[in-house]
């Protein structure tokens, strides 16, 4: 069994690092927006994608097998802490995918953040455009008529 975890965190940890990677080299393509670049590194994150779905079920069919052994977890972290004995080699592997796995999801929010910004840029813009650039001013001076414009209620609260 701990050969098969041990074989198990090495696959995680090579797909995290490749994952790692990836979500890096794109958080560099939407700082300097390069399309090609980006249609290049959807295609990666497909493939880095199906490891992560390999890896998952790799991990299912452990925990299923140590299930049928008497050694029911919920996760490997807990099966390593119930069958093997502490400071092994696999707790040392569960802790740094667990470290990795908290940099992925801190990248993927970065890049979700990023992505949400260029889109309300890109809003923006076709505001501009659409409006010519003489959209209605939100905000009034004291003492000017209000118009029904959008952010009449804040401008009446301010």
């Amino acid at each position: 069994m701990e050969h098969n975890i041990l074989q198990f965190l090495h696959q995680l940890s090579a797909v995290q690092e490749r994952t790692l990677s990836v979500l890096s080299r794109k958080q560099s393509l939407l700082v300097k927006p390069n399309q090609e670049g980006l249609l290049k590194i959807a295609a990666e994150e497909q493939e880095v994608l199906a490891q992560l779905k390999q890896c998952l079920a790799r991990r299912e069919e452990i925990l299923a097998t140590a299930r049928h052994q008497g050694h029911a977890a919920e996760s490997i972290q807990v099966l390593c802490r119930r069958i093997l004995p502490p400071r092994s080699e696999c707790q040392r592997l569960v802790e740094e995918a667990a470290r990795r796995s908290r940099m992925i999801q801190s990248q993927c929010v970065t890049n979700w953040v990023m992505t949400q910004k260029s889109l309300i840029h890109l809003s923006q813009m076709l505001e501009i455009v659409e409006t010519r650039g003489q959209g209605k001013p939100t905000y009034h001076r004291q003492g000017e008529k209000e118009s029904g414009s959008p952010g009449g209620f804040i401008d009446r609260a301010a």
